[in-house]
């Protein structure tokens, strides 16, 4: 008897350190010892017995450490009219030991042979009254007379619900007010049915328990255990995606709770350590169960790199400052906030090349971006070499697009070796390179090729090195650079700087478009203060893109200064924004609004101080989130933001699909289509194309086009969470008087449509131009806007070969000429569409035999199925 009394108190104490009510305890748990927990754990008529009805001595000889006692948990059962359940579990005092893992002991045992149960537990009615007072749904008499009790309350009502793993844990939840049900093991919330054999034969489905709670609309959470094991932390992730995946097939809202890496490994732990105030704010910043899926793509788990004296490179500073980089060191990874100095901290690395007499070759994604890193670095940019006395002598600077021999810098892979590749920003060149539609297109496949080469080049050199530098890299990218360098293998040098400055105030606003932002701009524009209004789209048409709302302001404020900045007043030598990039410090204090497109996106730190009043931003949902934050955060200084977002992102990567299957399920459908067409052309080598070109490339692609995706499905909630982690606060904006926000609809769409109108007339009133005229043009970087207005109008006409009128710009604006050329050569141009080779790319097809042969795509085929991605 004191034996008993003894354990029970033991196993008592056990609990309450895990944070869990006595009274749950007593109503849930029960001490066993002797014989007793044979009859709680090997019932099962499964199991295999003598004729005498005995259990087997092996079966006796596994089991005899649980006759020294332990603690026995089990609840109620929903799927029985909510009797106590037979199925529970038994923690032995005294553990047997793994027979597959030696080193290992059981901790817990459950019933022998018998299927995977959930645990739900018994609670006394002030917990039900503290879950009802969370949740905000009351409890009635009649829920407190029914036999179900408190779980029936919850499966009726649609009670939010927690999963967890481990029985403790759902009764440390349930005590802090949460209804938690427990599962024995992160992979024990579903099965998956298997052959004699153990091969998998059919699809995984929810246990009947859970299955049984997951009702259409009740949002349900998985909080499992962290761990800091990779192969465990995969393991987990796995068993949470399947799960979570069957609960929203069955109508759920799926959330994850993700604890933070530490001391705490389940959540009982963390509330007894860190307080139930801090798991309600993990609880209330839970993310979406696609949203969590996508996150492993955005993280970097590489650790820090450990210098030989013991010196850790995982820093917390606002600045990087001088840091240190062992001379053997071939991939170093740099991942450090916005305005902490990366770029001051390479040019130090790129000094130190120079002093050694290597090259630099700085590859970025934008042009602006390109030019401005080498003005900071000492080093011409592409278009600079051959004008420049120092030529190509410290290397140059390139855009993405032009790594191939045709470009202006007749690139060569096999020109650089010991020297230094800078990739800064490196998550959205790679980005670029893999999806961009610009010129990278027509040369992606050559492109790709001579990167890998590259990298290959420049790590198996004795003193060559690369840098991937941004504040969102990942491991996606590390990854990608390693799957480059195939058999050169090499340990990445990794440098994180978790530094989190307070980024200030970030109001805001709702609504399905701008006008109360731009109506708010108004009241601060009229106090006389000086603004940056980030945009994301620059065309005369849209309403909210740079050039009509600098038609706008300019009208309502005839006297205010303002500065346009976007990919064409960059480039017009006639325009107060060209060439201003590499000089906006000096530029920007001259202007009372500064508008600006996604060309300050990247690459540009404006350090101005005292100036600025706010930055504003109209977000459209075309950018991706991380361009977005990269765009706000060009200020450095600590000055509000005003940020309207829409809903919903308004562009997709590929089909749309939010999984990397999916993605490529759908490049490897067009690309079967793609095939099937040409065959039906009689060019029988069209069936032999090789699909495999890169996978390393179409794995990338398919990684961040998935992140992408889920983004742009919930745009606005991945934006405000994106700046949370920046460090804003995040404030809903005050409505405005709803005739001012009328007012600037009018307004806004009255400049829009006038230079729209004005511009269409422009291109069509233009000076007709030669071939000549027309090609040096194209060739010409910079242009004025007549300039551009006549390669336009010489375009249209030969691409429609009518006369250029405002309405054809107008027409063909709206994409009138992809139509019409689809519609043709499914139509009557069907027997000219293999002749028609306007523009062609090459592929690698493989033939039976082994041997490889060149193949031409029809261009009428790029456009549908854009070559390679």
């Amino acid at each position: 008897m004191n034996f008993q009394t003894d354990s029970l108190a033991t196993h008592l104490q056990e609990w309450l350190n895990s944070g869990v009510d006595e009274e749950i305890f007593y109503l849930n748990v029960q001490s066993l010892s002797g014989t007793l927990p044979y009859e709680y754990l090997l019932y099962s008529p499964k199991i295999s017995r003598r004729n005498d009805g005995r259990l087997r001595d092996r079966d006796l000889k596994k089991y005899q450490h649980i006759e020294l006692g332990g603690w026995w948990c089990s609840g109620v059962d929903p799927l029985n009219n909510y009797v106590s359940m037979m199925w529970g579990c038994f923690k032995p005092d005294h553990p047997r030991r793994d027979r597959q893992k030696i080193h290992k002991f059981i901790k817990y045992e459950h019933p022998y042979r018998e299927e995977t149960r959930a645990f739900f537990l018994l609670v006394p009615n002030r917990i039900w009254v503290k879950v009802s007072n969370r949740s905000g749904i009351p409890i009635t008499e009649s829920d407190l007379q029914h036999p179900g009790g408190f779980w029936y309350w919850v499966w009726k009502n649609n009670v939010p619900v927690t999963i967890v793993e481990g029985v403790k844990k759902a009764g440390a939840l349930l005590t802090a007010g949460y209804a938690a049900i427990a599962i024995p093991g992160v992979n024990a919330g579903y099965r998956t049915p298997h052959d004699e054999y153990g091969n998998a034969i059919g699809k995984p489905s929810l246990i009947p328990d859970l299955k049984h709670f997951a009702t259409q609309g009740r949002q349900v959470n998985i909080c499992f255990d962290q761990d800091n094991k990779p192969e465990t932390v995969q393991r987990v992730r796995t068993a949470i995606s399947r799960m979570g995946r069957l609960l929203v097939n069955e109508g759920c809202s799926l959330r994850v709770i993700d604890l933070p890496l530490g001391a705490e490994k389940g959540v009982d732990d963390f509330i007894v350590a860190k307080g139930q105030p801090a798991f309600d704010a993990l609880y209330n910043t839970a993310v979406a169960l696609e949203l969590w899926e996508i996150k492993l793509f955005t993280l970097l788990t590489y650790p820090p790199a450990m210098s030989a004296t013991g010196y850790a490179y995982a820093l917390n500073q606002r600045f990087l400052g001088q840091l240190l980089v062992p001379q053997g060191e071939k991939l170093i990874i740099l991942k450090a906030p916005k305005g902490t100095g990366k770029t001051e901290w390479l040019a130090t690395e790129v000094a130190k090349a120079h002093d050694q007499e290597r090259r630099v070759l700085i590859i970025t994604h934008r042009i602006q971006l390109g030019e401005a890193l080498c003005n900071r670095f000492g080093v011409n940019y592409v278009t600079e070499v051959r004008t420049n006395e120092t030529g190509t002598l410290l290397g140059y600077g390139v855009c993405v697009d032009s790594l191939h021999q045709e470009s202006q810098a007749r690139f060569n892979p096999n020109d650089w070796a010991n020297d230094v590749i800078i990739i800064d920003e490196c998550d959205q060149v790679f980005w670029h390179l893999l999806n961009s539609g610009t010129e990278v297109q027509k040369r992606r496949v050559s492109v790709l090729k001579n990167l890998k080469q590259l990298v290959q080049n420049v790590l198996c050199s004795s003193q060559g090195k690369i840098y991937l530098s941004s504040a969102d890299v990942s491991d996606t990218d590390v990854k990608y650079v390693l799957s480059l360098a195939g058999e050169y293998r090499v340990n990445p040098f990794v440098i994180v700087n978790n530094y989190r400055h307070v980024a200030g105030n970030c109001y805001n606003y709702s609504g399905s478009n701008p006008k109360n932002l731009i109506a708010a701009l108004d009241k601060a524009i009229a106090k006389i203060g000086h603004h940056l209004l980030c945009c994301s789209a620059q065309k005369a048409k849209s309403k909210w893109g740079t050039q009509a709302l600098e038609e706008r302001f300019r009208r309502k404020y005839p006297e205010l200064r303002i500065l346009r900045i976007d990919s064409e007043s960059v480039a017009d030598p006639s325009h107060a924004a060209f060439g201003c990039i590499a000089h906006l410090n000096e530029i920007l204090t001259q202007y009372d609004l500064v508008i600006a497109s996604p060309s300050l996106e990247t690459g540009v730190s404006i350090d101005i101080r005292g100036h600025f009043d706010g930055v504003w931003g109209i977000f459209q949902g075309v950018q991706p989130v991380n361009s977005v934050r990269q765009m706000l955060a060009r200020v450095r200084e600590t000055v509000d933001r005003h940020i309207w977002v829409r809903e919903w992102g308004m562009s997709v990567v590929g089909n749309g699909s939010t999984s990397i299957g999916g993605l490529l399920r759908s490049q490897h459908v067009a690309t079967q289509a793609n095939i099937v067409l040409l065959s039906a052309a009689d060019n029988d080598d069209y069936s032999y194309v090789d699909q495999n070109f890169q996978p390393e490339s179409l794995q990338t692609w398919g990684k961040r086009g998935s992140v992408i995706n889920v983004e742009m499905r919930r745009y606005r909630e991945s934006v405000l969470a994106g700046l949370v982690e920046d460090g804003y606060t995040i404030i809903d904006a005050s409505d405005v008087d709803d005739d001012e926000s009328e007012a600037v609809i009018e307004s806004v769409k009255a400049a829009s449509v006038e230079l729209y109108a004005a511009e269409c007339q422009a291109i069509a009133s233009s000076d007709e131009l030669s071939g000549v005229e027309l090609k040096k043009l194209q060739d010409k970087r910079a242009k004025t806007k007549t300039e551009r207005h006549q390669q336009r109008k010489a375009e249209l006409s030969r691409r429609y070969e009518v006369d250029v009128t405002p309405e054809l710009v107008e027409k063909d604006d709206d994409g009138w000429y992809p139509q019409l050329r689809m519609h043709y050569y499914l139509t009557l141009g069907w027997e000219f569409l293999t002749k028609h080779d306007a523009k062609l790319t090459t592929c690698t097809v493989s033939h039976p035999r082994g041997q490889k042969s060149r193949v031409t795509f029809n261009s009428t085929f790029i456009a549908l199925f854009d070559n390679c991605f």
